[in-house]
């Protein structure tokens, strides 16, 4: 609902002459004229606020407080959660690098010099006069020297043929 002002009157009336200086009347000063309408002003109370300002100051910081526990949790939960599946990783991982380690030294173990020495004997093969180990860090190009042996086995170099 909207209420029409009326505009003020300029002129004042005159008062009744009992002194000798007449009364002047001045109009005011008026800037543009702009018709001015109020709306009615309700008071604050709960019912024009909503739902929230029904609710007491301790109720909601109480709701405060629990949503960041709330929170605060979930984020703990999380952060556990990552903590168990890093675990399980490492695990896995010392796990894997065990299998290696047994893998590898069954495989070393079954390269040494005097194991190759001893299929070669059970698999009825020259004995040789002497073993050489090649490093690891030898050339698959490099010519190595020709084997020495201790029967009459004819020996041809492979790279001449």
């Amino acid at each position: 609902m909207s209420v029409v002002s009326l505009p003020r009157r300029d002129i004042v009336t005159p008062r009744s002459r009992t002194g000798s200086a007449p009364t002047r009347v001045r109009p005011a000063k008026r800037s543009a004229t702009t018709p001015t309408t109020r709306r009615e002003t309700r008071p604050r109370h709960a019912s024009s606020q909503g739902r929230l300002a029904s609710i007491s100051v301790v109720k909601k910081s109480v709701a405060i407080v629990v949503a960041a526990v709330m929170v605060s949790l979930f984020g703990s939960m999380l952060e556990t959660n990552r903590q168990v599946e890093l675990h399980q990783l490492q695990s896995q991982v010392l796990q894997a690098q065990s299998t290696y380690a047994n893998q590898v030294s069954s495989l070393t173990n079954l390269s040494t010099p005097s194991v190759v020495v001893t299929q070669a004997n059970s698999l009825h093969l020259v004995n040789p006069t002497s073993v050489t180990q090649v490093p690891a860090t030898t050339s698959l190009d490099a010519i190595l020297p020709l084997p020495k042996f201790s029967g009459y086995a004819p020996v041809t170099s492979r790279t001449q043929r």
